[in-house]
């Protein structure tokens, strides 16, 4: 069963909160990006979750916390997390619940979704060990939950811990400290599997925090548990998207569209059922698979035939090829596609569709993840509305 506590977040001090000490997950941050969050408040996230050196954020969180910048709440409690956005000019609404999920290595309880790249992890390693602390929550999706999600939407009634907008985005928190709400929502996730939607190397990382604190001796404690923004998968207003595949190396791109003829339909029309659309020097072709596609859940999946037959057969890449992104590209929409053909810095674009949630969880409960990038869940929770310190769990095992 997947454990999940309330804690006692870090929070900023009525004063200080706004959008200015906010900041997207870390690891969508570039030296510009980090640079105009720093403008916008000395007191930013960003200054403790991209720091100079990871002394220097233990020394700023203790700082922070001395001068009031930043409190533990005061209360244990799960916090309901809420985002306004607009996607292709419809409003949407997500709601989620943050927790403190128990780590535990994949598998019965917890999934992963996609395979992840053997990136390093030292950095955030490091960095939690050293200041126990962290501000950027993974994502879990979860089955249809219709106890918790009575209490999100009575949550949601009250008024709002921290509220602001940023990136054109209405992002609100609120506080759930009531006992018997409480343990309705820890009895009824103790029975759902969490999916990883984002933060795969994070949640391997809080792992090798728990192995790390384990060699030493100590068995228990606040590196048990990972911040955790939890999502009711086909409910809870998540947007799923396709992340885009790029060619940034192509000798001649007549011989490759023959070669791609061999495999799909090419038309030059618009055609709704078509499985990519490729985008080359401002023009698009609507690509359809020639065979009958696999009846298996994972080779039917729009990211692998792609890889299969392009990647693949086509540009004869292998999984090494793919990973180190010399040639193959990504783009997470269709306009970042679009801006780096154009400007040459990829020879072709392919336009894939999204995923279901369905399949996505029929993949997981098969033991099966996807293949890299090809998920984007959107929005992403922003850094500096709660955080965790190893201490948020004193106090709260028995609400």
């Amino acid at each position: 069963m997947a454990f999940v506590l309330p804690f006692r977040g870090i929070i900023y001090r009525e004063g200080y909160r706004s959008n200015r000490v906010m900041a997207p997950p870390y690891d969508v941050i570039d030296k510009s990006k980090k640079e105009f969050l720093k403008k916008q408040s000395k007191f930013n996230v960003v200054n403790l979750t991209l720091p100079e050196t990871y002394a220097k954020a233990k020394s700023l969180l203790f700082d922070w916390f001395e001068n009031g910048v930043l409190e533990i709440d005061r209360e244990c409690s799960f916090y309901v997390y809420s985002a306004k956005y607009n996607l292709d000019g419809k409003d949407e609404f997500l709601k989620g619940i943050v927790v403190a999920l128990k780590v535990e290595p994949f598998g019965k309880n917890i999934k992963p979704h996609e395979k992840t790249l053997r990136g390093p992890k030292i950095d955030r390693f490091n960095l939690i060990t050293e200041t126990n602390a962290m501000f950027c929550p993974i994502m879990g999706l979860y089955d249809r939950s219709r106890e918790t999600g009575k209490v999100i939407e009575e949550t949601l009634k009250g008024l709002p811990l921290f509220k602001a907008e940023f990136e054109d985005i209405e992002h609100s928190l609120f506080r759930v400290s009531d006992s018997e709400k409480i343990e309705t929502i820890q009895n009824a996730l103790k029975h759902k599997q969490i999916i990883i939607a984002d933060g795969h190397h994070r949640y391997e990382t809080a792992l090798m925090i728990k192995d790390f604190y384990n060699k030493k001796g100590i068995r228990e404690g606040g590196f048990d548990y990972i911040m955790t923004l939890l999502v009711e998968a086909e409910k809870g207003g998540l947007s799923l998207l396709a992340i885009h595949r790029l060619i940034k190396e192509l000798k001649d791109f007549n011989s490759f569209k023959v070669q791609l003829g061999k495999y799909f339909h090419i038309e030059e029309k618009e055609n709704a059922s078509a499985d990519f659309i490729m985008y080359h020097n401002k023009k698009h072709y609507w690509l359809t698979l020639r065979e009958p596609k696999s009846k298996d859940i994972f080779e039917s999946l729009n990211s692998k035939i792609f890889e299969n037959y392009v990647y693949k057969k086509i540009l004869g890449l292998t999984d090494e090829d793919i990973k180190n992104e010399k040639i193959a590209g990504y783009a997470h929409s269709i306009e970042e596609l679009k801006n780096r053909v154009d400007k040459g810095e990829a020879k072709v674009g392919f336009i894939l569709r999204p995923m279901g949630f369905g399949e996505l969880v029929n993949i997981t409960r098969a033991n099966l993840t996807v293949p890299q990038k090809s998920t984007f869940f959107y929005p992403k929770m922003p850094s500096g509305l709660i955080g965790y310190h190893f201490k948020s769990i004193e106090g709260c095992n028995n609400v």
